[in-house]
């Protein structure tokens, strides 16, 4: 394989043992495009950075291929699927619809949780305005969407709200360096409204602001595609 899975440059510390954290490991280095489409990721490499037999490791990349980041071939193996421009307007699509069923199943318990994150991530979010760190940026995302998944009670729409972010963060993050200025400025504003909205309890507020923030995110793919 020309890319080792076991790549030195990644930065994430290899969990030991367990299925889903194996799991988180592998999908967000798919996400950052650490694992770039096409790259294969061998079970047996994989088993040894963490110290587990192969049965995890596999469960882990059945769990990715249902999430629709990896695929198994005949023959090949299991690889990091590619990014299909005509899909991607489909998965924001349905994200926006996602969005707006949030206050349909309002986990109103985790207000006090949620405004404790996103108060935490505008302090952070000022640093990345001097040090251009993408990694971080993602990060902060990445934490913003979990601050606002947790105020969905539905499991069902938890889990497909999760899964669908992480399909459509790997496209999106594909084209954030051109516009990383912009999503600063985006995300500032998504953290200012959002904290307004969970001060008044409002969980719906929460998801359309949320839906307004993705479609200037499709539109910033959008152009990038269409500049390629």
């Amino acid at each position: 394989m020309s890319e080792s899975a076991t790549s030195e440059n990644s930065r994430t510390r290899a969990p030991r043992g367990q299925v889903t954290d194996i799991y988180r490991a592998l999908r967000d280095r798919i996400c950052l495009l650490r694992y770039p489409p096409g790259m294969l990721l061998g079970e047996h490499e994989l088993a040894e950075e963490f110290t587990v037999s192969r049965t995890p490791v596999r469960q882990a990349l059945q769990r990715l291929e249902y999430d629709g980041l990896t695929e198994t071939r005949n023959g090949v193996g299991t690889m990091v699927t590619g990014v299909d421009p005509n899909a991607f307007r489909d998965i924001y699509a349905f994200r926006l619809r996602l969005s707006e069923m949030m206050g349909e199943f309002p986990a109103e318990g985790e207000v006090p949780r949620a405004l404790s994150t996103i108060l935490e991530l505008q302090d952070r979010l000022g640093t990345l305005k001097v040090h251009q760190d993408m990694e971080a940026f993602w990060q902060l995302n990445h934490e913003l969407h979990h601050a606002t998944n947790r105020l969905i009670a539905n499991h069902a729409l938890r889990e497909t709200h999760e899964r669908y972010y992480f399909q459509a963060s790997r496209i999106w993050y594909s084209v954030i360096e051109a516009f990383f200025e912009e999503q600063l400025a985006d995300l500032a504003g998504e953290l200012n409204e959002i904290a307004g909205a969970l001060r008044a309890g409002d969980i719906r507020a929460v998801g359309y602001i949320q839906r307004n923030h993705i479609v200037f995110g499709l539109h910033r793919v959008a152009i990038a595609h269409t500049t390629v």
